[in-house]
């Protein structure tokens, strides 16, 4: 899976670059933009994939509480991957599903969320997408697949950094990406990505008053087709609350034939 975060795609045409304003044109060059297209382009052809967690959720006393999903990704070549979560167990929460359709020329994405208790499907709007996704450290909005143009940027520094696997012998690109959405949670989001496979390692979310609020990491990468890497862990720990939730992947499976089909909002009841 991936709590995206990492996916922003967009294609520059020479027409239109023209026609954009000066401090426009001077964002399309900058070096924090180059740095987040090289990771989108880095897993571009990937298709689809199918993937089983575990969901963690631990409060700040070390007590946990476990879930059981399955997240459907299809890739979009013209920017936004759609995404439907669905939750497996508890018995309480089976059946949970969220679809997200993003949208390159609108200033919000489309979500819709369905409660099996009540039956209902209840459409997200762009003011709620801060809220607590079921509960978890994640939010409406950090689980949409953002693109370049949702962010403006500036590259930060060039430093050491480590995968989860110990060895801090990688350098990382780090740079800030400021939301355009208004509606945003994030005044900004310091992403540090390593410069050999582009891999995303470690988010930092500042809130609107510009104060740390969470903390993205991934680790534990394998690698497919020899070009896509996935981490097989992710955190998002509140800095503010001490409340973290653990994404734990079980499986990954990619080319299993999704389409536009599987992705409709008559599929949320499924």
């Amino acid at each position: 899976m991936r709590i995206d975060l990492r996916r922003p795609r967009a294609t520059l045409l020479l027409c239109g670059l023209l026609s954009l304003p000066a401090n426009a044109a001077q964002n399309q060059t900058d070096p924090g933009r180059r740095v987040a297209e090289a990771v989108e382009n880095r897993d571009l052809g990937y298709g689809d994939s199918v993937a089983e967690l575990t969901m963690t959720l631990r409060n700040r006393a070390g007590n946990e509480t476990t879930r059981e999903l399955e997240i459907r990704l299809l890739e979009n070549p013209e920017g936004g991957d759609k995404s439907l979560i669905r939750f497996d167990f508890p018995a309480d929460i089976r059946g949970t599903a969220l679809l997200t359709h993003p949208q390159p020329d609108a200033a919000a994405d489309e979500q819709w969320l369905y409660l099996p208790a009540n039956a209902r499907i209840k459409r997200i709007s762009s003011r709620n997408k801060s809220g607590a996704f079921v509960s978890s450290e994640f939010s409406f909005e950090d689980l949409a697949d953002k693109q370049i143009d949702d962010f403006n940027y500036a590259y930060v520094r060039e430093e050491a950094c480590d995968d989860g696997s110990g060895a801090n012998a990688l350098r990382c690109d780090v740079i800030d990406r400021m939301p355009v959405d208004t509606h945003s949670a994030y005044s900004r989001q310091r992403v540090w990505a390593d410069q050999q496979a582009r891999r995303v390692l470690r988010i930092e979310y500042f809130d609107r008053r510009g104060t740390l609020l969470k903390t993205f990491t991934a680790e534990n990468f394998q690698l497919y087709s020899d070009r896509h890497w996935r981490p097989m862990q992710v955190a998002m720990h509140n800095q503010q609350t001490g409340n973290e939730t653990i994404l734990s992947y079980r499986s990954i499976r990619f080319g299993n034939g999704l389409s536009d089909e599987n992705f409709h909002r008559n599929t949320l009841k499924d």
